[in-house]
């Protein structure tokens, strides 16, 4: 067991040897294409006209084929956040009403026509503009918030929260920060500098060079940039949920009680087969998800936070 363990071991560092090498070739590239001009537009900014979240600041889900055709764990995602949103109203994005809110160069939304940005991308642009002229909350939609309230995970007093987690994979972030749970008030350095960092690096290129690009050009931000470093530090550790890879699991109400009450969120998927029941008959987390906080009809009331 103990030579199994040292295998595992060094291949881990072999492995988080390779990564590091590529990740250095990446932001050395997104430095070298234009990547160090954005840096001097924002280098010697910093953060005091930028308001605290506060908290009636509006939070943003998108589902770019509308909420009808999100999948049922999105649904109870969302539902979740509406549960908790507490006095944040909470706004869907979609392909129908997002230049509601913002405007995108055509440059932008032709490579997305043309599938050189994929959906996901796009997202990432889009909550960066969002949050750069609005600031707020952005929330994947398969985030499930199934207890607390919002304002007792992000502290609206502040001006940034995102997750800051215990680094457990070799991610460019170290457990920085999250891409898909950010929180920022107006006029905050971070999201106006990636939203240009984005707009810079498509207007360049027409193939993403990785899939974590959001991740990178944090990691450039939080280096060079002292503002949003000192910033990005300040927010307090935060453990995620483990929920999402249990959906399938048989459901324990011993076992939601704490996923619940010592876990602020859980970030779940839908980009698995799910299953209401184990091949037993027993009900799973999912199933539990599902009745919590997806109505079987239109007129069954969502249940109140207690």
């Amino acid at each position: 067991m103990k030579k199994q363990t040292k295998i595992k071991k060094f291949f881990k560092r072999i492995e988080g040897f390779f990564v590091r090498i590529k990740q250095r070739y990446i932001v050395h590239h997104l430095l070298k294409t234009g990547g160090q001009e954005i840096i001097a537009q924002y280098r010697q900014h910093t953060n005091k006209t930028c308001e605290p979240i506060n908290t009636e600041s509006p939070i943003w889900v998108c589902w770019w084929q509308g909420e009808k055709a999100m999948p049922d764990i999105a649904k109870a995602c969302f539902n979740s956040i509406k549960i908790h949103a507490c006095s944040h109203p909470v706004t869907l994005i979609t392909k129908e009403n997002y230049t509601n809110y913002v405007e995108l160069p055509d440059y932008i939304i032709t490579k997305v026509n043309q599938g050189e940005i994929t959906l996901t991308h796009f997202s990432d642009i889009l909550r960066m503009a969002l949050l750069s002229k609005y600031g707020g909350i952005w929330l994947d939609s398969t985030v499930l918030l199934p207890f607390k309230n919002l304002d007792s995970i992000i502290n609206p007093t502040k001006e940034f929260w995102s997750c800051h987690h215990l680094p457990i994979y070799h991610n460019i972030s170290r457990g920085g920060w999250t891409g898909f749970f950010l929180a920022c008030g107006k006029n905050n350095l971070l999201p106006s500098f990636i939203y240009d960092f984005f707009l810079n690096y498509w207007k360049r290129h027409n193939k993403l060079i990785d899939y974590l690009l959001i991740d990178y050009t944090f990691a450039i931000a939080r280096k060079y940039i002292p503002a949003i470093h000192q910033m990005i530090e300040l927010v307090p550790i935060t453990v995620m949920g483990p929920l999402g890879k249990c959906l399938n699991d048989e459901y324990s109400e011993e076992e939601w009680n704490n996923f619940c009450k010592n876990y602020d969120f859980h970030k779940l998927t839908y980009k698995i087969p799910l299953q209401k029941v184990t091949p037993e008959g027993k009900k799973t987390f999912y199933g539990h998800i599902l009745e919590e906080f997806l109505p079987t009809t239109p007129s069954q009331p969502i249940p109140s936070p207690s």
